[in-house]
């Protein structure tokens, strides 16, 4: 293959597989840049046996940074920062008293952030397999007078497997990964998959489609409830359903808008989370 055949392929397989994909390591010297910002508002929990019980109005606002490098083709680093977030406890009254039970609570922080790397294992025509590894770096506040924390305290290590595959001539493309997270400090080991599908339309508007779960492994302790509403606690499990709609306004610039809920939720928030971001591909 020549090499502007070769080009050609890359540009077509660009144009089918979004910026942001798990699988795909970035070619050298690209990189995607996203400021995100999160929002939850629960007034529902769920207990370990997966119960639903109502809780105090909790909310949960989180704006963050996420970056892509390539250092090579095949060898890409990773780097999630919450640098704000933004947790609040209504206060809570009686019904029909009005009498102050408790007068609520709020923290501002920088949360937990993760740092880690994608390389390239092989490809195979349309089809990438990557290995995964992340640091989960204890930034967060961990203390706090009614347990309103943005951290566990603990430096856990995350390894994994990730698959693409684009669908090119068509604009579409599906991932899947999972990964196993090592976490210390009495905190439960975790195993996890996500799985993925995007469809382009117009070279613009990519639709994607996703489901995920996190479980626990419950070899740690009971007692780590991880603060208030379990937004950082121990033996979280769930299973993740969620849309995502980006855009691209520029050739380098664009917006994303999702949101994603929980099911068969154990020790996690019961309420769906709302995600928007904008983006720099360069």
């Amino acid at each position: 293959m020549t090499v502007r055949a070769l080009s050609i392929v890359l540009l077509a397989l660009a144009t089918a597989v979004p910026a942001l994909a798990d699988g795909w390591p970035r070619p050298k010297g690209s990189g995607y840049y996203q400021l995100g910002f999160r929002y939850v508002r629960a007034t529902q929990f769920y207990e370990p046996n997966s119960n639903i019980v109502d809780i105090p109005t909790l909310s949960d606002y989180v704006v963050s940074f996420y970056g892509e490098y390539g250092l090579t083709d095949r060898l890409t680093v990773l780097a999630y920062v919450p640098f704000v977030e933004r947790i609040t406890l209504n206060r809570v009254e009686g019904e029909d008293t009005g009498f102050i039970f408790f007068e609520g609570d709020a923290v501002t922080s920088i949360a937990d952030a993760d740092l880690g790397i994608r390389y390239g294992l092989f490809k195979q025509g349309n089809t990438v397999l990557s290995l995964s590894a992340k640091l989960g770096l204890p930034l967060g506040q961990t203390e706090q007078e009614n347990g309103l924390i943005t951290g566990d305290g603990e430096l856990n290590q995350f390894v994994g497997l990730e698959l693409g595959h684009s669908f090119w001539p068509a604009p579409a493309y599906a991932t899947a990964s999972a990964g196993f997270n090592n976490r210390i400090n009495g905190f439960s080991d975790e195993l996890s998959f996500k799985m993925e599908g995007g469809y382009t339309l117009a070279q613009k508007l990519t639709l994607i489609g996703r489901v995920g779960g996190v479980f626990s492994l419950k070899n740690g302790d009971d007692p780590r409830l991880g603060g208030t509403g379990g937004l950082y606690g121990n033996n979280q499990q769930y299973v993740l359903f969620g849309v995502e709609a980006s855009y691209t306004l520029t050739e380098s610039l664009g917006v994303s808008l999702g949101a994603e809920g929980a099911t068969l939720g154990e020790n996690v928030l019961a309420a769906p989370a709302f995600r928007m971001g904008f983006f720099v591909v360069r």
